[in-house]
């Protein structure tokens, strides 16, 4: 084939050429792109779901939480006082609503009877809406816990508001808050007790 003619054809085999390595480039990005996408949408969905570990873990996890609680209540008890009142919260802290609903927090559970057996009256400081008191007492009671007060959430008013109206109250009924018992941040702001215990959220995945 002459010279004349073989040049021409190959130029144009070299843009063909260029022009499917642009396209292969081109999808190649879309692939990626695609799957950087997903693995985004994934990161913002799963969390919550990934970070909620199995009960048996969780069970594990309050224990640890609770395992000063105990000797910190005896060596109390024995400095004396006025009123000694455990301040628990309920929702996953006394009561599980997640892993098996309206059961007992074990470790939480066995921390108040052991109070109670040591006069400490045993109070609960909840997030629940004031108009659930009195189902809220019985799920308590029906779950074993000693009840010697309730203090709820009034509409208006923030979760840390609420915990800390409730603590002042009891505070102003006589009673001496020598722990405070949680699992939010929540739970924990303001002032009104001695010695807080916080039990695990898991980024407050679990509420």
């Amino acid at each position: 084939m002459p010279r004349t003619l073989l040049r021409p054809l190959s130029k144009a085999l070299s843009r063909t050429a260029t022009r499917s390595r642009a396209t292969a480039r081109a999808a190649v990005v879309a692939v990626v792109s695609a799957v950087a996408a997903m693995l985004a949408l994934g990161a913002a969905v799963a969390p919550a779901q990934a970070a909620l570990p199995t009960r048996d873990v969780w069970l594990h996890d309050t224990v640890t939480a609770l395992a000063g609680a105990r000797p910190y209540v005896a060596d109390r008890v024995a400095r004396g006082g006025t009123k000694l009142a455990l301040n628990l919260d309920i929702d996953n802290t006394s009561l599980q609503t997640y892993y098996a609903a309206g059961q007992a927090v074990p470790a939480t559970l066995r921390l108040a009877r052991y109070a109670k057996s040591k006069g400490v009256s045993i109070l609960f400081n909840t997030g629940r809406n004031v108009r659930l008191r009195a189902q809220t007492i019985a799920q308590l009671k029906q779950a074993g816990f000693p009840v010697d007060g309730l203090c709820a959430h009034y509409r208006g008013e923030s979760l840390a508001q609420g915990k800390q109206r409730c603590r002042a109250s009891f505070v102003h009924n006589g009673f001496t808050l020598i722990a405070n018992i949680g699992n939010r941040r929540t739970d924990f702001e303001g002032g009104d007790y001695e010695r807080a215990f916080r039990l695990p959220n898991y980024g407050n995945a679990l509420g």
